[in-house]
């Protein structure tokens, strides 16, 4: 009887303090800053490729930003507990990437709206300055954004899955990969229930191409990662492989295989075809959600004091939390596209 209860104590998996709710949150948040620098590769760097959908990506962008912190205040259990993260612990802000993350995203924040009032001014050309110069800002501030949610994880020395230096180019690569995945599936859905004529192959085939790019160096970075990580990490080496066996069909097969190069090869050979451009991009945002999952979660199931990998037990409540974020995230991006004109495809 001893023996047993001693067992299932060693055994046991606590709960985790980083859950589905902050996986969904680095997903969003990824999305949100990728989309911003999607829409200024017009609005700053001119070009004409994206200039259709330009505003489109900083609607998608604005929308996907207001909705992610909410999986934090959600992930709080008690949201008056979002005040101590303004009002305590600024004396550690130099060593402290959850501060850096307050003013970045609050910045973020007015610059995004900044841009949009802009641009959604009459005789807008008047403002063209304003604009570039906001969206240099705010292409720096999304930049820093994936950086320090990526130092969130890569400081720890205690997580070995993630503590690399490449941790914070590989959320930047990741979150450019989803962002282009998930203009193109929101441009079908815009095309097909707002708008009466159809778009040109031409912008699909520039997001399919872009997100090729993406994906190549997504994949390129991962097996860099991937080689010093389970080869050249002689310290933890006997861990690295155990877990290797554990999870090597969903980092291997699914990640980098079935969400990484099947949507480049899908880009390369039927880069003129919607139907399988929208299975790229769908298979694209799943691999990226599996990528955040597996940094987030699968990190923490590395044993410190326990005999074995833990367990992460994903509740009803959770997917309660999940679904209510997707289903306030639709409804608000549904309001901010009623906002404005339905001939918005302009990038004007």
């Amino acid at each position: 009887m001893q023996v047993d209860l001693i067992h299932s104590l060693v055994n046991i998996s606590p709960e985790r303090p980083w859950g589905i709710m902050i996986v969904n949150y680095f997903f969003l948040t990824g999305i949100s800053a990728a989309s911003f620098i999607i829409a200024n590769l017009y609005f700053v760097f001119k070009k004409s490729a994206f200039k259709s959908f330009s505003f489109f990506a900083l609607l998608i962008s604005f929308s996907f930003l207001i909705v992610a912190p909410l999986n934090l205040i959600d992930d709080l259990s008690k949201p008056s507990n979002l005040l101590s993260v303004f009002f305590y612990g600024w004396e550690n802000f130099f060593t402290s990437p959850m501060k850096w993350g307050v003013l970045l995203l609050i910045s973020y924040f007015f610059i995004s709206l900044m841009q949009l009032f802009f641009l959604c001014k009459k005789n807008n050309f008047q403002y063209e300055k304003n604009i570039f110069y906001l969206g240099v800002l705010g292409i720096i501030l999304a930049i820093a954004i994936e950086f320090y949610t990526a130092y969130l994880i890569a400081i720890l020395n205690s997580f070995i899955f993630t503590h690399t230096a490449l941790m914070p180019v590989l959320f930047l690569a990741s979150a450019l990969f989803s962002a282009s995945a998930t203009l193109i599936i929101l441009l079908v859905l815009y095309e097909s229930f707002y708008l009466k004529q159809k778009l040109s192959i031409t912008n699909y085939i520039t997001l399919i191409k872009f997100l090729a790019l993406c994906a190549c160096i997504d994949f390129i970075l991962k097996i860099f990662w991937f080689s010093f990580l389970f080869l050249f990490n002689t310290q933890s080496q006997e861990l690295l492989q155990i877990f290797l066996k554990k999870e090597s069909f969903m980092l291997f097969f699914v990640d980098m295989g079935l969400c990484l190069l099947l949507p480049i090869f899908i880009a390369f050979r039927f880069y003129n075809n919607i139907f399988m451009i929208l299975i790229a991009a769908l298979l694209s945002l799943i691999g990226t959600f599996i990528f955040r999952y597996n940094l987030i979660i699968k990190t923490q199931s590395f044993p410190k004091q326990t005999t074995s990998f833990l367990k992460y037990h994903l509740d009803l409540s959770s997917f309660i939390s999940i679904a209510s974020n997707y289903a306030l995230l639709l409804a608000l991006f549904c309001f901010v596209l009623a906002i404005f004109d339905k001939n918005i495809l302009k990038g004007k």
